[in-house]
């Protein structure tokens, strides 16, 4: 290139003025950086389409006859735009795919601790609190801190659940008693089941489906005897979590709790049989006062079925110990269906397992073992 040659700006009317102005640029760029260190920058910001520099093409000596009207740097005429380098377009770029994760479980709002109060008087209104102010003033502060000792961290309720207790006593019975407290805010009316006659069926089953040779009913131990003392000599169905019973005196017990069900005789469980009240009556036991009927009393002969067969299938396969059963509640297992009972069971013989101990207990002869038992396990035990 001659640095003395004087440049001459190209003819208005030769080209269009967004061609030349783009051209005069580039023209101008390959002058002050030299051939090899060019680049294109016929875009903003220069850089190619590609986004990549790219050095341009030295300016051949053969180069064939310029267009007329463009001049180059140097004073001559500069080469035709269509004999100049071809870019080739980049192939479209290809979307990175998204990693696919299958969606995980929905989080609930976590629990939080319940703050149990330093006397009765600070506990919110409830049944609790009532049944609490009915024992005498002198042992009222002694059964509160037994149970504060018993329950020291209890959870607070789900949000619109109303219930006889001030609190959950566990996080694992949430579930469940929100289920409860579905199907009985739904219930239709005061006396849509009678309370005489036992009604098993799984839609009234509001706890988690049941492992039957899961966790060891055994642990339970004292809670069942405790309750079972209690059904037996006061009458009353009173969950083993309602410590303050035995404190609040008898005249005034009838308002906090429900009397046994009419049919509850029928499905009376033997002395030590490892099965638990079900947590309707530790929750809702209101509902169950009275002498009417109420779908309360569904809820509970279900929930009390799935318990007994839980408790007996147990002790069939862990201890080799078969418990003779009122036919009430062999007839309520046979209800609920032994494939409903042995869905979640990991063992695919779970379901022959329990036909077969129905079938053994029907067979024996019961009548004839009760002088033994009475002999080596004394009497009520099955």
């Amino acid at each position: 290139m001659a640095g003395g040659s004087s440049r001459a700006p190209p003819p208005a009317s030769s080209h269009p003025s967004g061609a030349s102005r783009a051209e005069d640029v580039q023209l101008g760029t390959e002058e002050s950086l030299g051939p090899e260190d060019s680049m294109d920058i016929t875009r903003p910001g220069g850089s190619s389409q590609s986004g990549v520099a790219k050095s341009a093409a030295p300016v051949s000596s053969a180069a064939p006859s310029p267009t007329p009207g463009l001049v180059s740097p140097g004073g001559g005429e500069a080469a035709s735009p269509d004999e100049e380098e071809e870019i080739l377009p980049l192939p479209p770029r290809r979307a990175v795919p998204r990693l696919l994760l299958p969606p995980g479980p929905r989080r609930r709002t976590p629990l939080r601790a319940w703050k149990v109060p330093l006397t009765v008087e600070e506990m919110p209104p409830g049944l609790l609190k009532d049944a609490y102010l009915a024992i005498p003033v002198l042992r009222r502060l002694d059964a509160w801190h037994r149970r504060t000792r018993r329950f020291p961290c209890q959870v607070t309720l789900p949000e619109g659940v109303e219930c006889d207790l001030p609190a959950l006593l566990s996080r694992d019975d949430e579930a469940e008693v929100l289920s409860i407290a579905g199907a009985l805010a739904e219930a239709t009316g005061e006396l849509e089941f009678d309370n005489l006659t036992p009604v098993v069926d799984s839609r009234w089953v509001l706890r988690p489906r049941p492992f039957l040779s899961g966790e060891d009913p055994h642990v339970f131990h004292g809670q069942v005897r405790e309750e079972h003392r209690l059904r037996t000599t006061s009458g009353y169905l009173v969950h083993w979590s309602r410590a303050e019973f035995a404190s609040v005196p008898e005249v005034k017990k009838g308002p906090y709790y429900p009397i046994l069900p009419g049919w509850w005789e029928s499905m009376e469980v033997p002395c030590g049989f490892p099965a638990r009240i079900p947590l309707i009556v530790a929750y809702f036991a209101s509902y169950l006062r009275g002498s009417g009927g109420h779908r309360a009393f569904a809820i509970l002969a279900s929930n009390w079925v799935v318990e007994v067969a839980r408790g007996w299938y147990a002790d069939v396969c862990r201890r080799g110990y078969l418990w003779h059963l009122p036919p009430s509640l062999v007839e309520g297992i046979e209800a609920l269906g032994f494939p409903w009972l042995c869905y979640a069971e990991d063992d695919r013989d779970a379901e022959e397992v329990l036909r077969a101990i129905v079938r053994l207990h029907s067979r024996l002869d019961w009548g004839a073992l009760a002088p033994f038992l009475t002999i080596f396990a004394g009497p009520g035990v099955g």
